[in-house]
Protein backbone atom coordinates (compact mmCIF):
# COMPACT_ATOMS: atom_id res chain seq x y z
CA UNK A 1 0.00 0.00 0.00
CA UNK A 2 2.88 2.75 0.96
CA UNK A 3 5.27 1.43 -2.10
CA UNK A 4 1.42 1.99 -4.19
CA UNK A 5 1.54 5.40 -2.69
CA UNK A 6 4.73 6.46 -3.38
CA UNK A 7 4.55 5.59 -6.91
CA UNK A 8 1.23 7.97 -7.85
CA UNK A 9 3.20 10.65 -5.70
CA UNK A 10 6.66 10.44 -7.93
CA UNK A 11 3.95 10.36 -10.91
CA UNK A 12 1.83 13.36 -9.70
CA UNK A 13 5.34 15.24 -9.01
CA UNK A 14 6.24 14.40 -12.49
CA UNK A 15 3.42 15.40 -14.38
CA UNK A 16 3.48 18.87 -12.39
CA UNK A 17 7.22 18.93 -13.16
CA UNK A 18 6.40 18.80 -16.60
CA UNK A 19 3.18 20.96 -17.04
CA UNK A 20 4.69 23.86 -15.48
CA UNK A 21 7.14 23.66 -17.91
CA UNK A 22 10.33 22.38 -16.72
CA UNK A 23 12.97 20.84 -19.00
CA UNK A 24 14.88 17.87 -18.31
CA UNK A 25 18.19 16.32 -19.67
CA UNK A 26 16.09 14.43 -22.46
CA UNK A 27 13.85 16.96 -23.08
CA UNK A 28 14.79 18.12 -27.10
CA UNK A 29 16.69 20.82 -28.13
CA UNK A 30 13.51 21.68 -30.85
CA UNK A 31 11.35 22.02 -27.77
CA UNK A 32 13.45 24.17 -25.64
CA UNK A 33 14.69 26.77 -29.26
CA UNK A 34 10.82 26.47 -29.53
CA UNK A 35 10.08 28.11 -26.98
CA UNK A 36 13.22 30.67 -27.20
CA UNK A 37 11.69 32.03 -31.02
CA UNK A 38 8.19 32.99 -29.46
CA UNK A 39 9.82 35.26 -26.37
CA UNK A 40 8.31 38.76 -26.45
CA UNK A 41 10.20 40.12 -23.69
CA UNK A 42 12.29 39.20 -20.32
CA UNK A 43 13.10 40.94 -17.29
CA UNK A 44 16.30 39.88 -15.40
CA UNK A 45 18.22 40.65 -11.81
CA UNK A 46 21.84 39.39 -13.40
CA UNK A 47 25.23 38.70 -11.55
CA UNK A 48 27.89 39.78 -13.93
CA UNK A 49 31.45 37.86 -13.49
CA UNK A 50 34.35 39.29 -15.94
CA UNK A 51 37.77 38.52 -14.81
CA UNK A 52 37.81 39.56 -11.08
CA UNK A 53 34.53 42.30 -11.50
CA UNK A 54 31.46 41.57 -10.27
CA UNK A 55 28.54 43.62 -10.78
CA UNK A 56 25.10 43.83 -10.65
CA UNK A 57 22.38 44.40 -13.52
CA UNK A 58 18.63 44.93 -13.76
CA UNK A 59 17.59 44.53 -17.26
CA UNK A 60 14.34 44.76 -19.47
CA UNK A 61 14.06 43.53 -22.74
CA UNK A 62 11.44 43.65 -25.56
CA UNK A 63 12.14 41.61 -28.94
CA UNK A 64 13.84 42.47 -30.94
CA UNK A 65 15.29 46.10 -30.29
CA UNK A 66 14.11 47.75 -26.85
CA UNK A 67 16.52 47.34 -23.94
CA UNK A 68 17.06 48.99 -20.22
CA UNK A 69 19.98 48.11 -18.17
CA UNK A 70 20.74 49.65 -14.64
CA UNK A 71 24.21 48.41 -13.66
CA UNK A 72 25.27 48.07 -9.81
CA UNK A 73 28.63 48.11 -8.32
CA UNK A 74 28.45 47.40 -3.96
CA UNK A 75 25.13 48.54 -4.43
CA UNK A 76 25.59 51.87 -5.83
CA UNK A 77 24.21 52.53 -9.44
CA UNK A 78 27.00 53.24 -11.67
CA UNK A 79 25.46 53.66 -15.16
CA UNK A 80 21.64 53.51 -17.00
CA UNK A 81 21.10 52.62 -20.43
CA UNK A 82 18.45 52.76 -22.47
CA UNK A 83 17.87 51.75 -26.28
CA UNK A 84 14.42 52.77 -27.78
CA UNK A 85 13.52 54.10 -31.55
CA UNK A 86 17.09 53.53 -32.57
CA UNK A 87 18.51 55.98 -29.41
CA UNK A 88 20.57 54.79 -26.62
CA UNK A 89 20.56 57.10 -23.77
CA UNK A 90 23.70 56.26 -21.52
CA UNK A 91 22.74 57.73 -17.70
CA UNK A 92 26.61 57.95 -15.92
CA UNK A 93 27.54 60.06 -12.72
CA UNK A 94 29.68 62.43 -15.56
CA UNK A 95 26.12 62.54 -17.50
CA UNK A 96 23.79 61.63 -19.79
CA UNK A 97 24.78 60.69 -23.65
CA UNK A 98 22.57 60.27 -26.44
CA UNK A 99 23.72 58.55 -29.19
CA UNK A 100 22.41 56.62 -32.40
CA UNK A 101 21.90 52.91 -31.42
CA UNK A 102 21.73 49.61 -33.95
CA UNK A 103 20.20 46.01 -32.97
CA UNK A 104 24.18 45.57 -32.50
CA UNK A 105 23.83 48.16 -29.61
CA UNK A 106 21.01 46.50 -28.36
CA UNK A 107 22.65 42.78 -28.14
CA UNK A 108 25.66 43.65 -26.72
CA UNK A 109 23.77 44.74 -23.60
CA UNK A 110 22.15 41.48 -22.39
CA UNK A 111 23.84 38.18 -23.94
CA UNK A 112 20.52 36.29 -23.39
CA UNK A 113 18.66 39.44 -25.66
CA UNK A 114 21.43 38.56 -28.44
CA UNK A 115 20.69 34.61 -28.21
CA UNK A 116 17.20 35.55 -29.00
CA UNK A 117 17.93 37.79 -31.44
CA UNK A 118 19.96 36.10 -33.80
CA UNK A 119 18.60 32.55 -32.67
CA UNK A 120 19.10 31.28 -36.58
CA UNK A 121 22.69 31.87 -36.41
CA UNK A 122 23.78 29.44 -33.93
CA UNK A 123 24.57 25.74 -34.42
CA UNK A 124 23.00 24.56 -31.08
CA UNK A 125 23.84 21.15 -28.92
CA UNK A 126 22.70 19.91 -25.59
CA UNK A 127 24.75 18.43 -22.61
CA UNK A 128 22.59 17.22 -19.96
CA UNK A 129 21.11 20.66 -18.98
CA UNK A 130 23.11 22.87 -20.49
CA UNK A 131 22.89 24.28 -23.82
CA UNK A 132 26.21 24.74 -25.98
CA UNK A 133 25.85 27.74 -29.18
CA UNK A 134 28.58 28.69 -31.49
CA UNK A 135 28.31 30.71 -34.45
CA UNK A 136 27.24 29.00 -37.79
CA UNK A 137 29.69 31.94 -40.02
CA UNK A 138 31.71 32.89 -37.16
CA UNK A 139 31.92 36.66 -35.64
CA UNK A 140 29.64 35.84 -32.72
CA UNK A 141 31.21 34.57 -29.16
CA UNK A 142 30.25 30.94 -28.26
CA UNK A 143 27.55 30.60 -25.10
CA UNK A 144 26.93 27.62 -22.74
CA UNK A 145 23.28 28.20 -21.62
CA UNK A 146 22.75 26.31 -18.38
CA UNK A 147 18.79 26.29 -18.19
CA UNK A 148 16.82 26.41 -15.08
CA UNK A 149 13.50 25.18 -16.41
CA UNK A 150 13.32 27.00 -19.94
CA UNK A 151 15.43 30.03 -19.03
CA UNK A 152 19.06 30.53 -18.52
CA UNK A 153 20.35 30.08 -14.74
CA UNK A 154 23.47 30.63 -16.18
CA UNK A 155 25.33 32.23 -19.55
CA UNK A 156 29.06 31.64 -19.92
CA UNK A 157 30.45 33.70 -23.12
CA UNK A 158 33.26 32.92 -24.26
CA UNK A 159 35.73 35.19 -26.81
CA UNK A 160 39.10 35.53 -27.90
CA UNK A 161 40.32 34.01 -24.45
CA UNK A 162 37.75 36.42 -22.76
CA UNK A 163 34.86 34.22 -20.53
CA UNK A 164 32.06 36.35 -19.24
CA UNK A 165 29.72 34.85 -16.72
CA UNK A 166 25.93 36.03 -16.35
CA UNK A 167 24.38 34.15 -13.50
CA UNK A 168 20.31 34.65 -13.56
CA UNK A 169 18.97 35.28 -10.41
CA UNK A 170 15.62 36.19 -11.35
CA UNK A 171 14.37 35.77 -14.99
CA UNK A 172 11.01 35.92 -16.37
CA UNK A 173 9.79 35.91 -19.77
CA UNK A 174 6.49 36.47 -21.59
CA UNK A 175 5.53 34.75 -24.89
Amino acid sequence: MMKGILVVLIGVALIVGFSAGCISAGTPIDGILSYWRSINSFTAHETIKLGNQIFESYVKFTRPDKIARADYVNGSLIQEIRVENGVQKVVTVNGTFILNATLDDVNFLDPFALILNNLDSFNVTKRNSTLLLTSKTGGLPSYEVELNGKLPKKITVRQAGLVLVVEYKMITAKT
